[in-house]
């Protein structure tokens, strides 16, 4: 394939901007890279999808090793199965890709999700585990206001201020879940995520990065940067999965494999070196700065796909 020069330019910058956006909070290049290459190679949806995968994962192991190094990562007890879970319908996404024409609207659905999260982030700051408790407490004082319940009501609002003052000093090497890891509730949501996770990823191509992050530090109560960490090395795990699935079921229904070398090659010239580069800056960065540069370049991303897609 022969690439004019301003598509390889697209790809390059494409690259440097997925880079920079994985380095913040593991967030996947797909609402941008996917609309491009459709464009590019007029919407090839499984070599989009593929494409996407592929950098992601190269991506994803440059911007980890800065969170490998500052130690930024914790495997939990509980991750194999929540892994396993994610993998397997990660699978069931790739199959309903291969065999029907579900991935033929992800150009204008994917950006406008994530322009809405952007722009809540940026609003509201990154919701954390913290934050979170903060929020469940207010609640529970609210209910307790209704009822008249005055003793209750004081000990929710000195439990509300003591967790605002861990919050604005937190322990970086605490993980403190809101839910109870023993109970019924906490398995119910750990499967909710694994099967987001495994289907976004089979359907769309993604790393799910971000999704693994949310998961990290709203319900296991990582952390940002540990959760950020963690959610990478997780997101490798399941680029390579699921790059292989497609792979295989490409042979087995379409007699060929979903690859390009071209194309591949100029995004991880782009997303490689920035994300590189980018994830050992964000080291120094507080919880903070990395949610809000986390929303403005996902609100970046996602309106130059939504021009690319509707302009195109």
């Amino acid at each position: 394939m022969l690439l004019a020069p301003y598509e390889i330019l697209l790809l390059l910058a494409i690259g440097v901007l997925v880079g920079i956006s994985m380095s913040f909070i593991g967030q996947t290049g797909q609402a941008l890279v996917i609309p491009a290459v459709l464009l590019i190679t007029g919407g090839n949806v499984l070599l989009a999808v593929t494409v996407n995968l592929l950098n992601d994962l190269l991506a994803a192991v440059s911007v980890s090793t800065a969170y490998v190094r500052h130690h930024q990562y914790v495997f939990h007890k509980k991750l194999p199965l929540f892994l396993v879970i994610a993998l397997a319908l990660s699978l069931c996404g790739v199959f309903l890709v291969t065999t029907t024409t579900i991935g033929s609207n992800l150009g204008w659905f994917l950006p406008i999700i994530f322009l809405i999260i952007g722009i809540f982030v940026l609003r509201r700051g990154f919701p954390t585990s913290e934050s979170l408790r903060i929020t469940v407490l207010n609640m529970a004082k609210n209910i307790a206001k209704r009822s008249g319940d005055q003793a209750e009501l004081l000990d929710l609002e000195e439990k509300i201020r003591l967790e605002k003052l861990s919050t604005d000093a937190p322990i970086e090497s605490e993980i403190k879940g809101v839910i109870p890891e023993s109970s019924k509730v906490f398995y119910i949501i750990l499967s909710c995520f694994a099967v987001g996770i495994g289907l976004n990823s089979g359907l769309t191509g993604a790393n799910s990065g971000i999704l693994f992050s949310l998961f990290m530090i709203l319900v296991m109560g990582y952390p940002l940067k540990k959760g950020v960490g963690t959610a990478l090395l997780l997101s490798i795990a399941m680029c390579v999965f699921t790059f292989t699935a497609y792979q295989v079921l490409g042979i087995a229904i379409e007699g060929h494999v979903f690859f390009n070398v071209e194309i591949t090659l100029l995004l991880a010239l782009g997303s490689v070196p920035s994300g590189f580069i980018t994830s050992h800056y964000i080291q120094r960065l507080s919880a903070k700065r990395m949610g809000r540069g986390m929303a403005i370049i996902m609100i970046l991303l996602s309106t130059i796909t939504l021009v690319i897609f509707f302009t195109r």
